[in-house]
């Protein structure tokens, strides 16, 4: 190669250097500057020249003193707490939640946007310039589809908690099938398997949508639930081939118990220390439980004796009637003659009456009759309509397959199902 080649070669070399430290030197320069604009864009505010302050409200810290801070007048501050009011309450900001100030600077005019978060998702705005204007925002929110599966080894609640899955998820579970599993009684080696929506913010994950399908595996039987919406009305859930999951009686008239009693014919009583018939079923529970109602009904007695303590009496319609005992007291404004709804909370449990601890004595009868509610057969609520019957099935072939591919190793894969936008 020719001297004068070299030469070329060692041009070309420093001018393709000098090219890369300057397009690295402008990409910095424009993260520097694009930071502030991506934080306006976040709350919908765009521009070019904006000065950001994020922080979180402090003890004793409220709206006006921020804004104080700020340069804001006791004007302007005043006048968008009184435009505030019909948008958001000044006075029910919570410490700890993130809150941004934003300056646009536009021909020496500047704009200050004071943004406090409500939640992860809802955000109000006071927007403070010549004018001043207040209102509510939310962050476009992205839905992704995940899968959690598992083997049960003592209980749900237990199995949600050591792997540090959302509460919330058993919860919602156990309403799915609050009418078809009971849940006190999962035995070693039963399973589930579930995909529901997680609510995204960015790469954040900020909350849970609606469990879509799921299946367990009750002392070896399956059950399947599928969300399904009806119309323009919300959604309800029903098996594999479109029966409702919802019956006329919740499976149980609350949520976190255990069962320390059964319906017995003959029964050591405790404090009368001699045997007599246990006509119902006792839930121990910590006092200040919620009970509820497990069906729709019109409360027929709310009162007190020496035997059941605060206990109420709910009558279903001509053939069934269900009692609730001991409860610590009653939810408020129920009275004689209310009607209630199946899940409305109507008591919390106690120990008053005779009883030796806190727990709830649920009795379930039939005509003039106090029977074991664990071994009724409950008529359920009405199937998909047969106008939906065809879409429904579809729909639910797709998840059904996702759920019968057992890839079970012991509470084992928690995988991407998808994205929508």
């Amino acid at each position: 190669m020719k001297i004068s080649e070299f030469a070329v070669l060692k041009h070309v070399l420093i001018l393709t250097l000098m090219i890369c430290l300057l397009t690295s030197f402008r990409a910095s320069a424009s993260e520097g500057v694009s930071r502030d604009v991506v934080l306006g864009l976040e709350y919908g505010i765009d521009g070019h020249d904006l000065e950001i302050t994020k922080d979180v409200i402090k003890r004793r810290q409220n709206i006006g003193g921020i804004l104080l801070k700020a340069d804001i007048s006791y004007n302007k501050i005043h006048e968008a707490v009184e435009k505030s009011k019909s948008v958001f309450d000044v006075r029910k900001i919570q410490v700890g939640n993130p809150y941004c100030l934003i300056k646009v600077n536009k021909n020496e005019n500047n704009i200050c946007y004071f943004v406090y978060e409500q939640n992860p998702i809802d955000y109000v705005v006071f927007e403070i310039g010549d004018s001043v204007q207040v209102y509510q925002r939310s962050k476009p929110v992205r839905i992704r589809h995940r899968t959690v599966e598992g083997v049960i080894d003592s209980s749900l609640w237990n199995a949600f908690a050591e792997k540090d899955l959302d509460f919330e998820l058993a919860m919602k579970l156990s309403e799915i099938y609050a009418w078809s599993v009971d849940f006190y009684h999962f035995q070693d080696g039963d399973r589930f398997k579930f995909i529901f929506e997680e609510k995204w913010v960015g790469e954040r994950r900020v909350g849970i949508g609606r469990i879509l399908g799921a299946r367990i595996t009750f002392r070896g039987d399956h059950y399947y639930g599928f969300y399904f919406p009806k119309g323009r009305e919300d959604g309800d859930y029903f098996d594999e081939n479109g029966q409702s999951l919802r019956k006329a009686f919740l499976k149980a008239p609350l949520t976190y118990a255990r069962i320390s009693s059964g319906y017995s014919r003959s029964r050591l009583h405790p404090i009368l220390n001699e045997y007599k018939e246990h006509l119902g079923i006792d839930y121990a529970a910590p006092t200040g439980t919620p009970v509820v109602s497990v069906g729709d009904g019109v409360i027929e007695k709310i009162d007190y004796s020496r035997s059941m303590g605060n206990y109420l009496q709910i009558r279903h319609n001509r053939k069934y009637m269900t009692q609730y005992l001991h409860l610590s007291g009653f939810a408020e404004n129920l009275h004689r003659g209310d009607s209630v709804s199946q899940g409305d909370v109507i008591g919390f449990v106690g120990s008053t009456g005779m009883a030796t601890g806190p727990h709830l004595d649920f009795r379930f009868w039939t005509g003039d009759q106090a029977v074991n509610f664990l071994k009724q057969d409950i008529p359920t609520a009405d199937p998909v309509p047969s106008r939906h019957e065809k879409n429904y099935l579809a729909r639910v072939a797709e998840l059904k397959t996702d759920l019968d591919r057992d890839q079970i190793r012991h509470f084992s894969a928690e995988a991407a199902r998808g994205e929508n936008g």
